[in-house]
């Protein structure tokens, strides 16, 4: 439903307006013939009272470039537009019409690499991108209280009056291991000198370095283990596999080799000494944990396999036959149980 809206004009405003009057807008006792001059005159004087009090900002910059800079740019791209390149851009089988190549023919794809290369700059000589191998670090001196600071009598500690051999220590951990050989055959100036500080040592590391001796540890029956550590020729002899980041030339492998073929170079009277010692603990079933460490004596070098990964080692065992032979029963019972 629509409405309408009607009003009451006064009989002045009904009044026919001759076409020879023309509107007056007046302001500040001023009359304006239009409305946009009267804004204008209005806008001035706002302007005029800014400035007098000193609120009226000096006109900014542009923000933007002028039309002509446009026009400038546009006018240099037409430009480049109409400039026909000399050569093309791209050089696809597509574009340019040749015959595409076959890579699958090996002569035709080394043509191609020998053409690549030639075009290529040389920034550096062929000597220089021959990839060599990175020096080794030597390894930084031992802190005061380090295990590779002491110098052990690993004679005394296997077969000494209170020797280890076939022994399990009376503690889990390495660290109990440590301390025990430090307290049997530790030299006397290293037991003087470190008398009641706690011995550093890695004991995260299969190998132990003491400064005239090597313990090697081995884990036997974890199915966790990467590798498998095994016992050979009637137990005889022992497989150790080395560290992830151990390889041909790390220190520690130098060090086990020289030691454990000492006594061949030398040809010393005692062939069977060594100063590489074996430590071993087995993982049992229905505990889920480890044994304490067992000390299996004395290491001399078999074989190893140069360049693998881990660095896997074949090592006889010096003491076998006073284990297997040992004149306290437990000590023949734990080699047969831990070697089988």
């Amino acid at each position: 439903m629509m409405t309408t809206r009607t009003t009451r004009r006064s009989q002045h405003d009904n009044d026919v307006k001759s076409d020879d009057e023309i509107p007056a807008f007046k302001f500040n006792g001023k009359t304006y013939a239009t409305y946009q001059e009267m804004v204008n005159a209005k806008r001035k004087r706002n302007q005029d009272m800014l400035e007098a009090a000193g609120l009226l900002k000096p006109p900014q910059p542009p923000l933007y470039t002028t039309s002509v800079t446009s026009n400038k740019r546009n006018k240099n791209k037409q430009t480049q537009l109409k400039a026909a390149p000399q050569q093309p851009s791209r050089r696809s089988s597509r574009l340019s019409q040749s015959e595409k190549p076959n890579y699958k023919e090996v002569s035709t794809f080394i043509e191609l690499q020998a053409a690549i290369v030639k075009k290529r700059p040389r920034t550096t000589t062929t000597e220089s991108r021959i990839v060599s191998p990175s020096p080794v670090a030597t390894p930084a001196p031992p802190a005061a209280n380090s295990v590779r600071s002491i110098n052990i009598d690993t004679k005394t500690l296997v077969l000494g009056e209170k020797g280890l051999l076939g022994q399990m220590m009376e503690y889990t951990g390495k660290e109990y291991v440590i301390n025990e050989s430090f307290a049997l055959a530790a030299y006397p100036d290293d037991q003087k000198r470190l008398a009641g500080s706690r011995l550093s040592f890695n004991k995260y590391c299969g190998v132990q370095e003491f400064k005239n001796a090597i313990f090697l540890w081995i884990n036997l029956g974890s199915k966790d283990n990467p590798v498998v550590n095994d016992f050979l020729d009637n137990a005889q002899q022992v497989s150790w596999f080395g560290g992830s980041r151990m390889h041909d030339e790390s220190p520690v492998i130098h060090k086990l080799l020289k030691m454990g073929k000492q006594n061949d170079d030398t040809g010393g009277s005692d062939k069977s000494h060594s100063d590489i010692i074996l430590w071993c603990r087995r993982y049992q079933t229905d505990t889920k944990k480890f044994t304490p460490y067992v000390c299996f004596g004395r290491l001399t070098y078999h074989s190893h396999i140069p360049q693998s990964h881990p660095l896997k080692f074949i090592w006889n065992l010096v003491d076998h036959d006073g284990m297997k032979n040992h004149s306290d029963m437990a000590v023949r019972e734990r080699f047969a149980a831990f070697t089988t």
